[in-house]
C-alpha cells in the first residue's frame, strides 16, 4: 500500500563538470537508477553552468513537478563550527544557537543561513553536548538554489561538500572500527574535501583550496601523470616548469592533510591511524602511494559506490566505472541519510521513512482511525451546514433591521427638516413685523447717500446661526425697533453671535482718487446721523476695490454696521 524506499537525485556542481545521480535507498540498501555527467561551457558564464544542469538532468529523467534536486556547496564563505555545551534538548540547543551563531561565524544573523545536528560525545563527558554547527552565507546558498531553479528544476535540500562527503562514507565506505579515528579526503580540481571522523563523531571539517587544475592544464595532451616517478617531468616540453608545479602541488596538499590532522590531534583528540582517499585526482597513478611516503600514514583509496547496486539494465557501467572514485559527493547527495542537514532558508524537514514505517506497522489502527475521521466529518459537516443557516438567517434579520434604522433616520430626518422650517418662518415673522423700523433705517440712509454713490445689495449677516427664540429675545431686547417690552429678560451674551447690517455699493467719479474720499464721506455722513447710528455700536469700511463697469472705472465697497 506504502512505499518503504526514497528516491533521489544528487547534483555536484564542479571540476568544470556538473555530475547528477538517482538512487533509490532504504535503511538496508541504495539501488542506482541512474547517472549522468556533462561538461561546463565557461564561455557562456552563469547560463553555461544553467544549461549543463538543465542537460544533465534531462538525460537522468527528472520529473521536473515531482522530483527534488540535492546539492551541496563549498567555499570560503561556508563555516563549520564545533561546540560543547551541557547535555540540552533539541528545543534548547535552537534557542542557545540563536545567541551564539554571530559569536561564531563572525557574519550578522541576517547575512547566513545554519544548521546543526548534536551528537552525545562520550569521551569528552557524560553530561556534554557536542553541537556541529553548520553556516553559508546567504547569498551563497541562494545563488546555487538559483542555478536549479534558473534550470526549471526544485530545490530538495542544500549542504556542504564535507557533510555529502561523510554521508557517502559512512553508507557506502569500508567499515571502519568505531573506535579508530579516521581521515576521508575527496580530492577535486580546486577544492579538496577533509573530514577527520572517529565512529560517528564528527571530530573536524576542512576545505583545502588545492589547484590541480592547474597542473592538469600544463600537461601534455593524453599524458599519464604518475606519481610514482615525479622527476620524469622534468624536462618535458623543453622545462621544468611542470616538475616544478607539480612538487608545489603536491607539497601544498601534503601540507594542508598535515596540519588539519595536527590542528585535530593537537585538542587532544585520538590519533589519526588512517586517509580514505577518493576524487577525480586520484585516478591519477599512484598518488595515494606518493601521499602515504609524504605523510608517513596508511593511505587507501576507496571506490564511493561500492556498495552502491548498480545492477539496473539501463546503466552505462564502462561510464560508471571510469568516473566512480570522483562520484563521492554526488552519491552522499543521493543515498540514504546519515546526516540531517539543510541550508535552504525555507528548510522542509522530511521524515518520510519513519512515516512510512509508522503506517505499515499500524495499519489497522490507521483504517479504524480513518472510519472514526469519516464519521466525524460527516457530523461536522451537518453542523457547518445547520450553522450556515442559522448564519444566513441572522444576515436576513440584520438586512431588514438596516432598512427599518433607515427608515426610523429619514423620519428624524424630516422632524428636523419641520422644525427648521418653522424657526426660519419665526424669523421670517419676526423681521416682517419690523418693517416699519427698517423703512426708517431706508429712509435715514437714503438722506446719508451722497449723488455720486448708489447702493447695490443691503442685508443682516449673522441672524442665521441664531434660533428663532434667541433672534426675538435678542430683537426685542438689543434694540431692533426699542418697541418690545423692556421688562423682558435680557438673553445671555455667548449665545447671541455678532450681528451687522451690510451695505454694498457703487462710487463714481470722474476723477479716481476722490472715490475713496466719497465712501469715507458717506461713512462719515452714517456716524453723524444720529436716526440712524443709534442702534449700531460700529460702522466699518470692511473692504474697497477698483472695478471697470463698460471702460468706466468704479469702486465697489462693503460697509458693515455692527448692531449693539
Amino acid at each position: 500500500m506504502f512505499k518503504n524506499y526514497r528516491e533521489s537525485i544528487g547534483l555536484e556542481i564542479g571540476d568544470g563538470l556538473v555530475k547528477a545521480m538517482q538512487i533509490r535507498s532504504t535503511d538496508k540498501e541504495n539501488k542506482l537508477l541512474g547517472f549522468e555527467i556533462v561538461e561546463v561551457n565557461f564561455r557562456d558564464g552563469r547560463q553555461g553552468i544553467v544549461n549543463a544542469i538543465k542537460a544533465v538532468l534531462e538525460k537522468l529523467g527528472v520529473n521536473r513537478k515531482k522530483q527534488e534536486i540535492n546539492i551541496s556547496v563549498s567555499g570560503e564563505s561556508v563555516m563549520v563550527r564545533d561546540i560543547h555545551w551541557p547535555q540540552m534538548s533539541d528545543d534548547e540547543i535552537r534557542k542557545a544557537l540563536k545567541f551564539e551563531v554571530e559569536r561564531q561565524v563572525h557574519y550578522k544573523i541576517d547575512e547566513i543561513v545554519f544548521d546543526y545536528y548534536s551528537v552525545l560525545d562520550k569521551t569528552i563527558a557524560e553530561t556534554k553536548t557536542r553541537v556541529i554547527l553548520v553556516a553559508a552565507k546567504k547569498d551563497l546558498i541562494e545563488n546555487y538554489a538559483g542555478l536549479i531553479e534558473a534550470a526549471g528544476y526544485q530545490c530538495g535540500f542544500v549542504e556542504v561538500d564535507t557533510f555529502s562527503l561523510l554521508n557517502c562514507f559512512y553508507v557506502n565506505g569500508p567499515q571502519v572500527s568505531p573506535g579508530k579515528a579516521v581521515a576521508i579526503i575527496n580530492v577535486g580540481m580546486e577544492v579538496t574535501n577533509i573530514d577527520i571522523i572517529k565512529g560517528r563523531i564528527v571530530g573536524l571539517t576542512k576545505d583545502a583550496f588545492v589547484a590541480w587544475s592547474n597542473l592538469i592544464d600544463a600537461l601534455p595532451e593524453n599524458f599519464e601523470l604518475d606519481f610514482t616517478n615525479i622527476n620524469a617531468l622534468k624536462g618535458i616540453m623543453g622545462s621544468d616548469d611542470i616538475y616544478e608545479l607539480s612538487l608545489f602541488i603536491i607539497n601544498a596538499l601534503s601540507n594542508q592533510i598535515r596540519r588539519t590532522i595536527e590542528f585535530y590531534e593537537s585538542q587532544g583528540r585520538d590519533t589519526v591511524d588512517e586517509i580514505f582517499l577518493s576524487g577525480k585526482v586520484v585516478m591519477y597513478k599512484n598518488l595515494d602511494k606518493h601521499l602515504q611516503n609524504i605523510l608517513g600514514l596508511k593511505v587507501t583509496r576507496w571506490n564511493p559506490i561500492n556498495s552502491i547496486d548498480c545492477s539496473a539494465h539501463n546503466l552505462d557501467k564502462e561510464k560508471i566505472q571510469k568516473n566512480s572514485e570522483m562520484m563521492a559527493l554526488c552519491a552522499g547527495l543521493a543515498c540514504h541519510r546519515s546526516f540531517e542537514i539543510n541550508l535552504l532558508a525555507a528548510k522542509k524537514e522530511k521524515k518520510q521513512n519513519k512515516l512510512v514505517a509508522f503506517l505499515i506497522e499500524y495499519k489497522g489502527l490507521l483504517l479504524t482511525f480513518l472510519i472514526c475521521l469519516s464519521v466525524f466529518i460527516s457530523l461536522w459537516i451537518v453542523l457547518i451546514t445547520q450553522v450556515k443557516t442559522k448564519e444566513k438567517n441572522i444576515k436576513i434579520l440584520l438586512r431588514e433591521n438596516e432598512k427599518l434604522a433607515s427608515v426610523i433616520a429619514e423620519i428624524e430626518e424630516m422632524k428636523m427638516g419641520k422644525m427648521k422650517l418653522k424657526e426660519q418662518e419665526q424669523i421670517a415673522r419676526i423681521l416682517l413685523s419690523r418693517r416699519i423700523y427698517w423703512s426708517r433705517k431706508f429712509y435715514d440712509l437714503s438722506k446719508c447717500l451722497p449723488e455720486k454713490i448708489w447702493l447695490t445689495e443691503v442685508y443682516i449677516k449673522g441672524a442665521e446661526r441664531v434660533s428663532h427664540k434667541d433672534l426675538f429675545d435678542f430683537e426685542i431686547n438689543r434694540g431692533l425697533g426699542k418697541i418690545a417690552d423692556l421688562s423682558s429678560p435680557t438673553i445671555s451674551q455667548e449665545k447671541i453671535p455678532e450681528i451687522s447690517f451690510v451695505i454694498k455699493g457703487i462710487a463714481y467719479s470722474a476723477q479716481e482718487e476722490t472715490m475713496l474720499s466719497d465712501i469715507n464721506s458717506f461713512i462719515y455722513a452714517l456716524k453723524e446721523n444720529k436716526n440712524f447710528i443709534q442702534d449700531f455700536k460700529r460702522i466699518e469700511l470692511k473692504r474697497s476695490f477698483r472695478q471697470l463697469i463698460k471702460d468706466t472705472a468704479t469702486m465697489r465697497f462693503e460697509i458693515e454696521c455692527f448692531i449693539k
